[in-house]
């Protein structure tokens, strides 16, 4: 059985003795570029690795490291990125710890006071919207908020640049149809469709790391007080991108078609280490009408099961996100509180699959020894495997500081289950 067959089976709730893995098919169950050149190199290639995400600084995994590290789900990308250049070309770059890596032609970058920063559109005139610190791992988006008029507020007109950029276009259309026909006939994959364009509240839409200018509230905290003093702006936005998201998936519809399983579309954190970051009254209020939009369209009009990503402590809304038709959840983050996969597969295991909850990075990986990795991992598969609905991956991305003994225990126990 390959892992696409593996795929669909788990996605239809079927539990066919085997479990399926996931390492690089989304932006949240990524490797750090940085990890990724040097495990590569340990299994015998050493070539510079494709940074396709600049603010997470992950590696793009492909049909190689598919075939090389066992894994079962590969990505189909966009072209555009999330500081408003393409991967369409690539150009060498060296990253900061030395790691030697291609990044996309149009990135621009400047350096003050041993700071990185980005350029949206690759304009070197553009005032920066990332900076990777100095020692850091990853380019933070800058929050670039000038003065606003509340009188003037308009949700559409705010965020105009960043819908335009964000609205598929022929080439972008041809990168995923491209990536889709070669995946599908080179390899016996899973694929999951990454199309976050209804990143609905995300960091991502609201610091706009890919637009020149960015007028209204944009800062993040006095963008969730917003909701409250400014529910009608806050609608505004979700209903413009909500449109912006259904026109696109009917677009990649044509362009992908059956190829795809899964398709990602949203990456907004809706918890925090303890509870969730908002009322479970405002969740249904401003965002399940649109997430129900969203996900019907897909239901209605393709075969693909949706995955939305929201780290922290869910319990409270599990319920309203099966009810906006979600179907599968990750990362599943266990250091969270309430977040007990045996709870999790207990209430919710027949209507969510839950994609993550593999092994904890937040503590395990990052702390453990590959004993405790081990350990963890078999605790959880027996749990979450059981009658299907589970794609393993560890919670979240494969961070640059991991000891490579855990990583390297990740693939040896997976072997077992494949």
């Amino acid at each position: 059985m390959d892992g696409r067959q593996k795929l669909k089976e788990t996605l239809e709730h079927r539990d066919c003795g085997k479990v399926t893995f996931d390492l690089g098919g989304t932006k949240a169950t990524g490797i750090s570029a940085s990890l990724l050149y040097r495990l590569r190199k340990q299994y015998g290639r050493d070539e510079p690795v494709k940074i396709y995400d600049t603010y997470q600084m992950v590696g793009l995994v492909d049909d190689k490291d598919a075939e090389m590290f066992g894994i079962d789900v590969l990505p189909l990308w966009s072209d555009m990125t999330v500081f408003g250049y393409r991967n369409d070309k690539w150009k060498t770059w060296t990253t900061p710890d030395g790691t030697p890596a291609l990044i996309g032609e149009g990135c621009v970058m400047s350096e003050k006071g041993g700071r990185l920063y980005i350029h949206p559109k690759g304009d070197l005139n553009a005032r920066p919207s990332g900076c990777m610190p100095q020692g850091g791992f990853y380019f933070d988006y800058l929050t670039r908020q000038d003065a606003f008029d509340e009188e003037r507020l308009s949700g559409y007109e705010d965020y105009l640049e960043q819908l335009e950029v964000m609205t598929i276009d022929d080439t972008t259309l041809k990168f995923y149809e491209d990536q889709a026909d070669y995946y599908y006939s080179h390899t016996g994959c899973g694929l999951v469709l990454n199309a976050e364009y209804g990143n609905l509240g995300s960091q991502t839409m609201l610091n706009g790391g890919y637009a020149k200018l960015t007028p209204g509230i944009r800062d993040f905290s006095e963008f969730l007080v917003a909701h409250s003093l400014y529910p009608k702006y806050i609608e505004e936005i979700f209903e413009a991108w909500t449109k912006l998201c259904i026109r696109n998936l009917k677009l990649l519809r044509q362009a992908v078609g059956d190829k795809a399983q899964a398709v990602f579309l949203c990456g907004t954190d809706f918890g925090t280490q303890h509870s969730e970051i908002m009322s479970k009254k405002m969740f249904q209020k401003l965002y399940m009408p649109y997430f129900k939009r969203i996900n019907g369209w897909v239901h209605e009009n393709t075969s693909w099961k949706t995955v939305y990503h929201s780290c922290g402590s869910l319990v409270n809304i599990l319920e309203d996100m099966i009810d906006c038709g979600i179907d599968c959840l990750n990362p599943i983050q266990l250091s969270a509180d309430h977040m007990d996969p045996q709870s999790l597969k207990a209430q919710y295991g027949r209507r969510l699959t839950f994609w993550g909850g593999g092994v904890d990075s937040q503590t395990t990986m990052a702390h453990g020894t590959p004993e405790d990795v081990e350990r963890e991992m078999r605790k959880n598969i027996d749990i979450l495997r059981k009658d299907g609905g589970f794609v393993f991956s560890v919670v979240h991305n494969l961070q640059n500081n991991f000891a490579m003994e855990n990583v390297q225990r990740v693939f040896d126990v997976l072997r077992e289950y494949r």
